[in-house]
């Protein structure tokens, strides 16, 4: 796998070099498609803490696998500071540089709960991988980081031996079947409980201590068999390719899902985000579509929704900016399933603004919360009788070059060994109907539960 003549010519290079105890090495090399997929489909199936990310329409992806190195949890102030002492001691041959994602990982939507579902994940972690395979167009490659130190950087031997040991893994036979969903909800009783819900939000609203808060529910299925999680990825990649689609993995535990929403993407200085919210269902004639397109652009209820995003990320960027940029009236971006009010925004960043910084400022949006935060937090964990976890959580990489890009982790659910919890949520602001609501959180279930087919549904 690795080409020792090259890891050798790079290894020598170092040698030159002033290394301390605690330098990082990175080595990258090209491979080949069917090696990059070969290795994807072996290794993502194991237990090891893994993480993965692609969007099909930029034709990019990445696996990152194995924890090497994590970040120390922390202000902005203080991971910054330790991201700025790495560079100093991080050695890498990669033509990109640093362009490439170097740490993956993620935030937990902020729960009062505390469920033992979530255990494997921690409230915040971002992990450098051992070992990370990329797809940019159609160049695939590898990236090994290990650290050694003056004393054993002359046994290359042993070095190659012990990062190709990473890729070992241990095979086991999963279903790649396509089940039918079958079982009864007990719909009413859903539909009950969630208006209880809805209308305790809504006296809020009424006496002016909220405008908007996102509240959310799931269902359980339970399994007799395995799946294979690629595959699972894979048809949701060729069902929603202008979505993240992503994987995060640690022991029986994988979140998974494809989002449509980008939390914010950093790169030459500049912030790119978007503001998604407001959604109705997708029409199944041209006329039809375009019909309820425009009964999204002309609903009040919705546009006073997509404005709450609007105005929060303004508000929010407005201290770090130099000057933003933004669609002044939404547009209709439009999914396989659904449509949603969309508007983008970009802006340049004032110079010491990192991206940690931005994280704090920007999670959780009023997209997966509702305004006033404080209250809508509030609202969140009073109302709601489960710990979200992840699910409206951030996802995402960045490098030492204070670039990176980060999802909100929605159209998303949690898998464990023979159980799966999928989640959705939808804005209530004044005006919202219980029917109304619970129907667009089925509609926003949809991308998962199809995926599964003749299961048992245990509870909602």
């Amino acid at each position: 796998m690795i080409d020792q003549k090259e890891f050798i010519k790079f290894i020598s290079s170092l040698r030159l070099k002033e290394l301390s105890q605690d330098s990082i090495i990175s080595y990258t090399q090209p491979i080949l498609e069917k090696d990059y997929k070969s290795l994807l489909a072996d290794l993502l199936n194991n237990h090891e803490i893994s993480f993965y990310w692609s969007q099909p329409n930029e034709s990019f992806s990445f696996f990152g696998y194995k924890e090497f190195f994590s970040l120390s949890l922390g202000n902005s102030i203080s991971k910054n500071r330790l991201l700025t002492e790495l560079e100093k001691r991080f050695y890498s041959n990669s033509p990109r540089k640093l362009k490439h994602p170097l740490f993956v990982g993620g935030i937990k939507f902020p729960s009062s709960k505390n469920d033992l579902m979530w255990k494997n994940f921690n409230s915040e972690k971002w992990f450098m991988p051992k070992i990370l395979l990329l797809k940019i167009n159609d160049e695939y490659s590898i990236t090994f980081n290990f650290s050694v130190t003056i004393f054993n950087l002359g046994n290359t031997d042993d070095i190659i031996a012990s990062l190709t040991d990473d890729l070992k893994f241990y095979s086991e036979r999963l279903n790649d079947s396509e089940p039918e969903l079958s079982g009864n909800n007990s719909a009413d009783s859903e539909i009950h409980n969630w208006s209880n819900q809805i209308n305790s939000a809504l006296e809020k609203i009424s006496k002016g201590r909220l405008n908007k808060v996102v509240l959310a529910r799931y269902k359980d299925l339970q399994f007799t068999e395995r799946h294979n999680i690629l595959s699972l990825l894979q048809r949701l990649e060729e069902n929603f390719e202008s979505c993240y689609t992503f994987a995060y993995r640690n022991g029986d535990s994988i979140f998974f899902g494809a989002s449509p929403e980008k939390l914010f993407k950093i790169s030459d200085g500049y912030i790119e985000t978007d503001a998604l919210a407001g959604s109705i269902p997708r029409g199944s004639s041209i006329e039809e579509d375009e019909n309820y397109a425009a009964e999204l652009l002309h609903s009040d209820k919705n546009i006073a929704e997509h404005k709450s995003v609007v105005d929060f990320i303004l508000k929010q960027l407005t201290p770090v900016t130099e000057k933003i940029l933004f669609d002044s009236q939404p547009s209709i971006k439009k999914y396989r399933n659904i449509q949603h009010l969309y508007a983008q925004i970009r802006a340049k960043l004032k110079q010491d603004t990192n991206l940690f910084s931005l994280l704090e400022l920007l999670h959780p949006t009023p997209a997966v919360c509702g305004m006033p935060k404080s209250e809508a937090l509030k609202t969140i964990n009073d109302l709601e009788e489960f710990d979200r976890g992840m699910y409206a959580g951030v996802l995402g990489w960045f490098n030492l070059e204070n670039e990176g890009e980060f999802i909100v982790g929605i159209r998303s659910a949690l898998l464990k060994e023979g159980f799966l919890r999928a989640f959705a949520g939808c804005g209530i602001v004044e005006g919202s109907e219980s029917l109304s609501e619970f129907n667009e959180t089925e509609l926003k279930l949809r991308p998962i539960l199809s995926l599964f087919t003749n299961e048992t549904i245990n509870k909602s």
